[in-house]
């Protein structure tokens, strides 16, 4: 078997517009920036959205034709079914036209994450998201201590950052994963002094905005994801095989577990037994699924209310706030599509997990540690927020493109000389390409095999064929580079 990942190919102008969008978007930093500074623009908001999911349906159609429809119905058939689950809780919604929108936005949302998925390699992902990422810490940097009245806000009364974005938690998250993608980018770029101090700037200004935020499950999020992260990278420095490689993450495991039976995590990170109250809300939560186990009520109908949908949270929750979101990934989703789907979700993410994880240990490639570290944040920061099957946000569209894009590198896998069908969507001309590659390959090591089999019968051969020379009948051939 002979692998051929980390192909080359080239990006569509479309697809970094796409991401470089979403980036912005994704985050709430536009949002929040017409909030503070262009009320009448907010609406323009929403707009941009809709434009980029035409941008992206179209680029996917484009580039690929309907191949992208067939794959995945074949490896993210788990993904399809959750989306249509979604649309059908529209029929059985407490605010039908609430949950259309808002559906509509998440198969939108959904189609950014497969374009980019799709066009984009790994590593460019990571390299313009580190770099955006900075760019924003940076903003937040800037406006908290220039414009606290927009940078700032009060938060059990104490004045905590939020920077460029709407909320304190969600400049915390991102804090947290800017600074994964600027030690990423340290390691990548550790060669270069200049690039090196660069990102080191970046992951001092994340670090300030992770700590003035004071997100807490965003800073447990960060050392838990670390733990795991660096146990990969032991592994794969000491070339441990498999069982060592379960065994160090058993013991990485067992480490966290022992963190928190023994430490009380949550003073640790200045937070009360159940996180700030969110265990109230936990509890009304799952009182409110059990009525409801099969269906939920409706996506998007619940929670991140509006206006006009507020009277459904005040009738079914008995609070005297508004409560935004379920502060609980699965519980939210439960709630909202029921219990059968949610469970389909995390179905779903342990596939990616598994499919993460192989690559790590059998297609390394750049930009994967990343991905696991990501996930593991974003699976981890779910226990006490709910960022999962989110729309407009980047949570749920780095989610889902990243491992894709992963899933492209590895481009042509040959088993006993015969070509597998690709596993990912290539177009006409990538796909020949690759095919003349990998033959070309093929045809070096049939060389190689018939130069060391004449060597055995005949010693005084070279070691290696000069251009001309006759094997076995055949002229040797300078070999091109791939």
């Amino acid at each position: 078997m002979l692998p051929n990942y980390l192909s080359a190919y080239r990006v569509p102008a479309l697809a970094l517009l796409v991401l470089l969008i979403a980036l912005v978007q994704g985050t709430s930093t536009t949002l929040s920036l017409a909030y503070h500074f262009a009320r009448p623009l907010e609406s323009l908001v929403n707009v941009v959205w809709l434009g980029t999911y035409v941008l992206a349906t179209a680029g996917l159609f484009a580039s690929f034709g309907i191949n992208w429809i067939t794959w995945l119905f074949r490896y993210r058939l788990l993904l399809m079914i959750l989306l249509v689950g979604v649309i059908a809780s529209t029929l059985w919604s407490l605010d039908n036209i609430l949950t259309l929108e808002r559906s509509v936005h998440l198969v939108g949302s959904t189609m950014i994450a497969f374009y980019i998925g799709f066009s984009v390699p790994l590593s460019r992902i990571v390299s313009i998201s580190a770099l955006v990422f900075s760019i924003l810490m940076a903003a937040s940097v800037a406006m908290a201590l220039g414009l606290p009245e927009y940078g700032t806000e009060s938060y059990e009364g104490s004045i905590v950052w939020r920077g460029v974005m709407t909320a304190k938690n969600t400049l915390g998250f991102w804090s947290c994963i800017s600074c994964m993608l600027c030690v990423a980018m340290m390691w990548r770029t550790s060669k270069v002094f200049l690039k090196t101090m660069l990102w080191c700037l970046g992951l001092g200004l994340s670090l300030l905005c992770l700590y003035k935020s004071e997100s807490a499950t965003s800073l447990l999020a960060l050392g838990i994801s670390g733990v795991i992260v660096s146990g990969l990278v032991i592994a794969h420095r000491f070339r441990l095989g498999l069982i060592s490689t379960l065994a160090l993450a058993l013991l990485a495991v067992g480490v966290v577990v022992i963190m928190f039976q023994q430490i009380n995590t949550a003073e640790l990170i200045g937070r009360s037994g159940d996180l700030t109250g969110r265990g109230d809300v936990w509890q009304q939560t799952w009182k409110i699924i059990l009525d409801r186990p099969l269906t939920g009520y409706g996506y998007g109908t619940l929670w991140y209310p509006t206006e006009s949908s507020q009277y459904i949270q005040q009738s079914l929750l008995d609070f005297t706030w508004l409560v935004y979101h379920a502060h609980n990934g699965f519980l939210q989703v439960a709630s909202e599509i029921g219990l059968p789907l949610a469970c389909i979700a995390l179905l779903m993410v342990l596939q990616q997990m598994i499919e993460v994880v192989y690559c790590q240990y059998q297609r390394q490639q750049s930009g994967t540690l990343f991905v696991i570290a990501f996930s593991a944040a974003l699976l981890l920061s779910n226990y006490s927020e709910a960022r999962f099957l989110v729309n407009r946000e980047m949570y749920w569209i780095f989610f889902i493109a990243m491992p894709i894009s992963m899933l492209q590198q590895v481009s042509v896998v040959m088993r006993d000389g015969q070509l597998n069908p690709l596993p990912v969507p290539l177009n006409d001309k990538q796909r020949v390409k690759t095919q003349e590659r990998v033959a070309e390959r093929s045809r070096n090591r049939e060389m190689k095999s018939r130069l060391k089999s004449a060597r055995q019968i005949n010693p005084e051969l070279p070691d290696s064929s000069e251009p001309g020379q006759v094997i076995d009948g055949q002229a040797t051939h300078k070999r091109s580079k791939p």
